[in-house]
């Protein structure tokens, strides 16, 4: 059963343009899952037209995935490059303007991105959000580390190393040495050497003085807190109950 996050600090598209397409494609061996989908058009594409009408997608289609139509009676095949990511069963897509129109019955195969690499994309995505919690939870929550782009960029890296050993192919070395560098980065994080850049960490940085008396009018405990002397920074500890004291003064 899959893991699933609440919140993720990357996406699969993140992953999609770091890698681009031979990146992300399935290895040889994956069955012949990317043979992809078929894309049909439902009505004609004029030329300079952003959108071209399709039938219901069978799988989602992410930004930057070239389609080429041909049949339908078209003289030559046509390129089309998504410009924005498609939802499965979108019936409209989004490409940059068109040069030569397109035929309505024309159809393009999607040999890049299909389901079986969406889902892979989305496991990338939490297995490196996942790195990022390991080493940044103890400081950060999960709500204000969403919010930096540097822990996109280290999500997204380490999704990025997940997919080049799922391909059972040597990693890029590009890609290595910045996996390698968001890694030492983290570790720094995590020790405390470095703070992440706009985002709140989740109690204080520094100690906090806490004032106390000792009040022998108590059998248990005699150390008192006074809170209205002592440093009123917020922590991110409780605070000890005298439970002892608590019973004899309630009785």
């Amino acid at each position: 059963m899959p893991i699933i996050l609440s919140t993720l600090f990357c996406t699969p598209q993140d992953v999609w343009d770091l890698l681009s397409v031979e990146g992300v494609d399935l290895r040889e061996d994956d069955h012949n899952l990317a043979t992809g989908q078929i894309i049909e058009t439902s009505a004609a594409a004029a030329v300079d037209a952003t959108s071209i009408s399709v039938l219901a997608l069978p799988v989602a289609l992410l930004r930057g995935a070239e389609l080429v139509f041909d049949l339908a009676g078209m003289s030559a095949p046509v390129t089309a490059k998504l410009t924005a990511a498609a939802a499965a069963n979108a019936t409209s897509i989004s490409v940059t303007a068109l040069t030569t129109a397109i035929n309505a019955g024309a159809q393009a195969r999607d040999s890049g991105v299909n389901a079986a690499t969406g889902a892979r994309l989305a496991v990338g995505t939490r297995k490196g959000t996942s790195k990022v919690k390991l080493y940044c939870n103890q400081r950060y929550d999960d709500s204000q580390l969403r919010l930096s782009g540097t822990v996109l960029d280290w999500a997204t890296t380490a999704a990025a190393k997940f997919l080049c050993t799922r391909r059972a192919q040597g990693c890029p070395k590009s890609i290595q040495a910045s996996y390698e560098e968001a890694i030492e980065e983290m570790r720094m994080v995590q020790c405390g050497q470095l703070s992440i850049e706009d985002i709140g960490t989740r109690g204080v940085d520094w100690p906090t003085v806490t004032n106390v008396i000792v009040n022998p009018g108590y059998d248990g405990m005699r150390a008192r807190v006074q809170p209205n002397i002592s440093e009123q920074t917020p922590t991110a500890y409780n605070q000890f109950i005298d439970w002892n004291s608590a019973v004899i003064l309630g009785y």
